[in-house]
């Protein structure tokens, strides 16, 4: 894969997170465009996804609405009632979801406790970590999140990332009805929390 393949989800996290600073939009970066925009693992996430923290795409829908007007990106609704702006760069359309608790997404705000610094050309943006990533995708439980976890798990060994187990374990927790069934969906594909 090249790197000017990646470059275009950079570039489009970089313009929508310049406009949602200008607003004063709280964002994060979450799904598995962190792998190669936060760890540079080169992986094709095939889109972005930002959970917006202080607005909701829902109410504020024109606010949203303008930010796409403004820029000239589409702007398109998507299964979940949310809403993704679609972008253009270099030839390529690349979509970014701007999610938030709603309907069937729900992600506790603790997950958020511990985010990493993101730097886009001298644009400050947010971003979770594969710990959270990893719980989240456990959570879901179908069999892409499933699939994920086991890439994940081969990345990890392959780049040498050290995942600090206590933090999963602290996130899982935070979904208590479901925190077995979260440990056991991941040590079955690969990532061995005691």
């Amino acid at each position: 894969m090249r790197t000017m393949q990646l470059d275009k989800y950079r570039h489009a996290l970089r313009r929508v997170s310049e406009e949602l600073n200008k607003r004063g939009i709280e964002h994060v970066l979450i799904g598995s465009a962190i792998l190669p925009l936060v760890y540079n693992i080169k992986y094709d996430p095939r889109d972005v996804d930002l959970f917006i923290l202080n607005k909701s795409t829902v109410l504020d829908n024109e606010l949203f609405e303008e930010i796409a007007k403004e820029n000239d990106w589409d702007m398109g609704t998507s299964d979940h009632g949310t809403i993704y702006y679609e972008l253009i760069v270099g030839g390529d359309a690349v979509r970014v979801d701007l999610l938030e608790n709603i309907l069937d997404i729900y992600i506790p705000l603790d997950l958020f406790s511990d985010l990493k610094g993101v730097d886009l050309n001298g644009v400050k943006t947010r971003a979770m970590g594969l710990e959270e990533l990893l719980v989240l995708k456990a959570k879901i439980a179908t069999k892409e999140a499933e699939e994920f976890i086991n890439e994940v798990a081969r990345l990890v060994l392959e780049h040498d990332i050290r995942l600090n187990y206590n933090k999963i374990k602290k996130y899982a927790s935070l979904y208590p009805e479901d925190v077995e069934g979260i440990l056991k969906r991941l040590r079955r594909n690969g990532i061995y929390v005691e």
